[in-house]
């Protein structure tokens, strides 16, 4: 379960979420003697961290990190507190944009349109 939520981390950071500016955010739930709060923030790398807590003492966190390749493209890498990591490598190149992922999955759209990969 936990590194499917790195995963979601992963993909939303990959469509755009951590170029918003940074913002640090913390949202509470429940009225009564148990509740859960979730810390949020962006760093100045564009770097999200996310930490989840409880008034029961417990704690998730999860974050990212984001690495440029030097011939184009990047690698965002999302760790949590139990261990689990994920990472989704993209670039383009002549022929088309690609992404990668820590799991093996692969995914090409050519400069012709023809989509390889993608879970198809």
């Amino acid at each position: 379960m936990a590194q499917v939520a790195v995963a979601h981390v992963a993909i939303a950071l990959f469509f755009g979420i951590a170029s918003s500016p940074a913002l640090a955010k913390t949202e509470c739930i429940g009225d009564g003697k148990y509740r859960v709060c979730t810390d949020s923030y962006t760093d100045a790398q564009g770097n999200l961290h996310i930490r989840s807590y409880d008034t029961e003492g417990n704690s998730y966190s999860v974050g990212t990190e984001t690495r440029a390749f030097s011939g184009g493209g990047e690698e965002i890498i999302s760790r949590d507190s139990d261990g689990n990591s994920y990472s989704v490598k993209s670039w383009s190149d002549s022929s088309g944009a690609h992404s990668e992922d820590s799991e093996g999955n692969s995914c090409t759209i050519t400069t012709f349109g023809t989509i390889i990969g993608c879970g198809q």
